[in-house]
């Protein structure tokens, strides 16, 4: 048949076309990596489980549907219960680094730390914790801490409250935590940052996490007639204890709730909006504002999961939010190669994360003081049925 083409211009044409297809490579396949997420079902904090990892998929959703398409990083998230016990993280942990594809860890609370503080540098694997930074971790630590020690929490509310102290006496303080390692370890921090300030530590209560009845500890409280009270327990024990304290008519206006147990979390445990009044709350995160980067993520995709916008999440947002912002920085870096724990760490190490606007600032500096984080925080207060922001950022205590 004619097709009315030299064989000349056929020899160019199939020329070009040989190119074009040369040129019209395939877009590069995601490589794919893994992210364990350590998480409590079935302890002290149960009822965090499900809400925390439906937070922590929607940020990896998140992730992969928008950073992770663009620079070729596809990431599964695996969460496990380790019941709020070193043992059980230990047995998860093991399993978990037998896969080569494990690029980081989030992690939930002391157990998990206590357990893995050792181990992770030896298989170059870093990890992010979901709550406050504690005491025993070490320098040189591959945990990195996005929330700071609440211990300074707690002595910026005490510096906060001495602002407006007319007292001739010290500001007498009373600290009521849970008996665990955390809440020993925040009181042992609060009892060495008041040394030598115009506040006395003059209570710090210890209960047990499976206490039915907390009147004999809300005696002691109110027997130590606290100017400032700070109450960091559980989901189970804080709505017992200012509750007890709102029925032997406690000003209420003089307690501090910790981020652990904030106001936004209490609403949803059901404590009476009367109990609540009043109280204050001490946070890295500015939760009320929802204007933030943070809460447009989570409010364009909340309605495909379980999840919750309060403290209980909110205080794991930013450990995934940092780790999937160093993995993102790290693939960048590696322009398509493979990246490892390694690579991660060193973007954990050397960089400086912006909260999405939930936190200030984020900088860790593990080779001198792993506790460091976040630099600021806010005191929050409900007042006529509703959490209002009482400061601006203020920075954390030193």
């Amino acid at each position: 048949m004619d097709t009315g083409l030299t064989r000349r211009q056929a020899l160019a044409i199939a020329g070009a076309l040989a190119v074009s297809v040369v040129g019209a490579r395939p877009s590069q396949a995601a490589e794919t990596y893994k992210i364990l997420s350590l998480l409590d079902y079935s302890g002290p904090f149960a009822n965090r489980g499900k809400p925390v990892e439906q937070m922590q998929r929607l940020l990896v959703d998140w992730y992969n549907e928008t950073a992770g398409k663009q620079h070729g990083v596809s990431l599964v998230y695996e969460p496990v219960d380790t019941g709020y016990d070193q043992a059980r993280t230990i047995q998860a942990y093991e399993r978990a680094v037998q896969d080569p594809s494990l690029l980081g860890i989030v992690t939930f609370g002391s157990p998990n730390v206590i357990a893995l503080q050792n181990r992770l540098p030896e298989n170059k694997i870093p990890a992010v914790h979901g709550g406050p930074a504690y005491s025993l971790m070490k320098p040189g630590s591959w945990v990195f801490t996005p929330l700071n020690d609440y211990a300074r929490y707690f002595a910026t509310a005490v510096t906060w409250r001495l602002k407006t102290w007319t007292g001739s006496e010290p500001l007498k303080v009373a600290f009521v935590t849970f008996d665990g390692s955390s809440g020993r370890d925040w009181a042992q921090g609060l009892t060495k940052r008041l040394e030598g300030s115009k506040a006395q530590l003059v209570l710090s209560e210890f209960i047990s996490p499976k206490a039915l009845d907390v009147a004999v500890n809300v005696e002691r409280i109110i027997e130590a007639e606290p100017d400032l009270l700070i109450v960091a327990t559980t989901d189970h024990l804080q709505p017992l204890v200012l509750s007890e304290l709102k029925a032997n008519d406690f000003d209420m206006t003089k307690i501090v709730n910790s981020q652990h147990e904030g106001l936004g979390l209490l609403t949803l445990l059901k404590v009476q909006p009367e109990v609540l009044e009043g109280t204050h709350e001490i946070t890295t995160e500015n939760y009320v504002d929802t204007n933030t980067e943070a809460f447009k993520i989570y409010d364009s995709r909340k309605g495909n999961y379980q999840t919750r916008w309060s403290a209980d999440t909110l205080l794991h947002y930013p450990s995934m939010m940092v780790l999937l912002d160093a993995i993102d920085r790290a693939a960048v870096k590696k322009k398509g190669a493979r990246i490892t724990g390694e690579d991660v760490y060193a973007e954990l190490a050397n960089g400086t994360f912006d909260g999405r606007g939930l936190l200030e600032s984020i900088t860790f500096n593990n080779g001198v003081d792993p506790t460091l984080g976040a630099s600021s925080a806010v005191i929050l207060q409900q007042k006529d049925g509703k959490i209002i922001t009482v400061t601006d950022f203020m920075a954390l205590e030193n």
